[in-house]
This record gives C-alpha cells, structure tokens and sequence, in this order.
C-alpha cells in the first residue's frame, strides 16, 4: 500500500512539472529520386531526396557531382547521360515546385527516373531536412567540404532585420514611410476577404520585398523568388502600383559550394529576366548596407 501511494504520488508530481515538448518546424513526407541506368538492369541508385508538407510546395535536392558513376559506368553510362537526366528531372520537379504538385503525382519523362514511396519525416525547417536526408542516404555524392558545413542560412525575416538596421541609418526619419508595420508583410484586405502577402516595402506609387537568397541550395532559393513575385504581383495589381522593387540578399560567393553558388546564381539570373520584363526593379547584393542604399534610391522620388 505505501509502495503504490508513493506511486501515485510521484505520477502526480511528473504530470504537475511536465511540459509538452515542442513539435517541429517541419513535418511531413519524403522520398528518394531513383536512378536506374539500365532499364533491364534492377539496379537503382538514390540521386536526390524531396520533401513535401501536407498541402505546401516541394522541396528538393539532387546530386551535382557524378564522379563515382565513372567507377561502375564508364564506358555504358557516361556522366553526359546522367547530367541529361538529371537535367530532365530538375525541369519535372521545377515544374511540380510552381504546380504544388504533390510527391505521388510527379511523373518523369524515362523509365529510367523514379520516386519511391513516401515516408514521413521531420526536422527544424525544410532546408535543414533535406539537407540531413540528402546527406545520409545519398552515398554517390562527394564528401562534403568544411565551408559548406560552416555555412549558416539566412531566412527573410532575419534578412530584413539586417536590412532594416542599415536603412534606418540611410534613410533616417524616411524609414517609416517605405517600410511596412514590423516589415513581415501585410494584411491585405480584399473582396470581404483577408490575404496575407509577405511584402515590406511600400511607398505612394510602389511596393518592395526583401527576400533572402542566402541558402545552401538553389531550390531554396527559387521557392523565395517564386512566393515573392506572386505577392508583389498580387498586390501591385489589386492597389494599382507600377513601381515594383525585388530586393534579394545574397550568400558571400565563398561561403558555399562553387557549383551550389553558380547553380543559385544562374536561378536567380533567370528570375531577374522574366520579373524585369513585367517591370519589376530586381537588385541582388550581399551586403545589408549596400542592399538598404538601393532601397533608399529606388523608394526616394516616391517620397518628395
């Protein structure tokens, strides 16, 4: 009897100290991107990992560097092949990015690319989970340098907090009339609706964003670019706004992996060409001061 009131007793101390333990950031599925060179062949190499929240866009990552096929394949499957295919299956996924396509609808060109079946997962944020994924399960990649190891994203809340400081400095008692109450987006209200647009810069003729590129993988990047273009081009058109500015922090080109760096580079090269062309203002630096100076150029005639 003593021994099962000490048990009671201790049961309710736990349940009046316990606390619920955090969920994370991230949940939802993953999968592998397969590779089978040969298609009478069944054997399969894991080439990418992709991971997707219920209803969200997918996220991915795939190898960039086929040096090890030249062990097992060089003569019947060159690395040309694999970089075509590779090619063809960042096009499909790219494509199922912008479509919020969901992991078992992808489909792919060649018998020789497929998906397995998802499995659920989680972790601190999308990036991270990838990242982690990608670097246990995809052993044709290359090991790892110690600068990409090092390197630390930026999100764009944290961007415009650093923004944001060196535009104050710049544009003083202007500060207020370009950026946005708590500069994390607005609360558009439209039709008997609320829509929320992440946008943080808004003059009498214009809006802006500072968005971050400051990311280890090119995807990343891209769903930033594709999330703040439609906000912007949502909420130019709705308030009749032609001045439309895109501001995106970059990595310091050392900080990360020379092909990741090129491969984010070109993403973005290819964004700035299409949203200049629907007459978008785009500036891409990696500096935060250097950054909020063509902020403060670009909203300051707006503001005599």
């Amino acid at each position: 009897m003593i021994n099962t009131a000490i048990s009671f007793g201790d049961a309710a101390h736990l349940s009046r100290i316990a606390v619920t333990t955090p969920k994370p950031a991230f949940s939802g599925a993953w999968t592998t991107l397969e590779l089978q060179p040969d298609v009478f062949v069944p054997q399969r190499f894991s080439i990418g990992v992709i991971v997707q929240s219920p209803g969200d866009r997918l996220h991915f990552k795939l190898l960039d560097d086929f040096k090890k096929f030249d062990c097992l394949y060089r003569d019947t499957f060159p690395q040309k092949s694999i970089r075509e295919l590779l090619a063809s299956a960042e096009s499909t996924l790219r494509r199922a990015v912008q479509d919020k396509t969901a992991i078992p609808e992808v489909a792919f060109d060649t018998d020789c690319l497929m998906l397995e079946v998802p499995r659920f997962t989680s972790g601190a944020d999308r990036e991270a989970t990838v990242e982690r994924l990608f670097n246990e399960v995809i052993v044709m990649a290359p090991t790892q340098k110690k600068s990409a190891d090092r390197f630390e994203s930026i999100d764009t809340p944290r961007a415009r907090e650093l923004v944001n400081t060196e535009l104050k400095r710049i544009a003083q008692m202007d500060f207020d009339r370009i950026a946005t109450q708590q500069s994390q987006g607005v609360l558009l209200d439209f039709e008997g609706g609320k829509h929320f647009l992440d946008l943080n810069l808004e003059t009498p003729k214009g809006c802006g964003s500072v968005t971050s590129a400051v990311y280890k993988t090119a995807q990343s990047v891209e769903m930033n670019l594709l999330k703040s273009s439609r906000d912007l081009t949502t909420y130019s058109r709705i308030r009749k706004l032609e001045d439309i500015g895109l501001f995106l922090l970059l990595p310091e080109p050392t900080a990360i992996e020379p092909k990741e760096y090129k491969h984010i580079e070109s993403v973005i090269h290819d964004y700035e060409w299409k949203l200049e062309r629907d007459g978008f203002r785009v500036v891409s630096l990696p500096s935060p001061a250097e950054l909020a100076q063509e902020i403060y150029d670009w909203a300051k005639p707006a503001l005599a």
